[in-house]
């Protein structure tokens, strides 16, 4: 293991052991940008975490990256969260994806239960907007429901989008692994918290490990808005969506599967677009793009 990496995993381990518990986070609040949108407990693969604030206030500002693609802001009527991939159904339909809280919620009281999942047939879900306000599409799938947390936005046929990851390029695939100990993976990220749309919405991560199928715990910052966004690995590939902060512990034993602790709690993609297609009755393939 390089220097690095021993450093990074340093610092991840004491941030996971001494920086906040999720009661803590929510005092967190007002330095995050004094949303008014969901602050919720939730639990991702069992661990108590908090779900990102969504703000509630129209987005501002001009993006660093913009039209409808990965990164992008994306209004639901319930808050501004972030867009993740583009994926496709046989017939050519496409679809967004974004974090599932993103939409449901809304109802959901501090230390609430899980929201379970609803589905929309065409012309029926509720009506997903961008930055200027402008409609995109509607919501077709959400779920939030541990430990899934995810949407599918179905497309409006005449709207533009870009299947490319704005600020680092890809999805060139799907990560599905489960690297050990020895390999701390660094994660990329790009969201637009508060709607601001600068420079500083690309982001890193770094995970000690990655044993679960389900979720990935990972050391970095997240901020409102952020909910949705896209995670990457160092090849470009698909791993999830950023959806909770918080102290998440699966495990802090070290095994060969590595450290299952972090600070950010991210939902993998490859079980829930499995989930979605169930519910939907279709296949989607993940709309790829070149690694920037």
């Amino acid at each position: 293991m390089s220097r690095r990496f021993l450093v990074l995993a340093l610092v991840t381990a004491v941030a996971a052991l001494g920086f906040t518990t999720p009661v803590q986070a929510h005092l967190l609040s007002p330095l995050l940008g004094g949303s008014d949108g969901v602050e919720a407990d939730w639990t991702l693969g069992g661990q108590p975490c908090r779900l990102i604030e969504m703000p509630t206030a129209a987005p501002f500002g001009v993006s660093s990256c913009p039209g409808v693609r990965p990164g992008s802001v994306i209004d639901s009527g319930e808050g501004v969260c972030s867009l993740n991939f583009m994926f496709t159904d046989p017939t050519g339909q496409r679809y967004m994806g974004t974090a599932g809280h993103c939409l449901l919620a809304g109802a959901l009281p501090v230390g609430g239960l899980d929201m379970g999942e609803v589905s929309f047939l065409p012309g029926a879900g509720p009506a997903a907007r961008d930055m200027l306000g402008q409609r995109i599409g509607e919501f077709a799938y959400a779920v939030l429901e541990d430990p899934k947390d995810f949407a599918l936005i179905r497309l409006d046929p005449d709207v533009e989008a870009s299947p490319q990851v704005c600020g680092f390029g890809g999805p060139t695939g799907v990560n599905e692994e489960n690297p050990g100990l020895l390999s701390p993976t660094v994660l990329s990220s790009f969201g637009n918290p508060l709607g601001l749309g600068t420079g500083v919405t690309a982001k890193s991560f770094v995970a000690l490990g990655m044993p679960s199928d389900d979720h990935v715990f990972a050391t970095g910052v997240v901020l409102p808005g952020d909910s949705g966004g896209p995670v990457l690995d160092s090849a470009g590939r698909a791993v999830g969506a950023v959806v909770s902060v918080g102290l998440h512990t699966g495990s802090l034993v070290p095994s060969l599967d590595g450290l299952d602790a972090g600070l950010v709690g991210i939902t993998r993609i490859a079980p829930q677009i499995e989930r979605a297609e169930a519910v939907l009755g279709t296949d989607l393939d993940l709309v790829e793009a070149p690694r920037l």
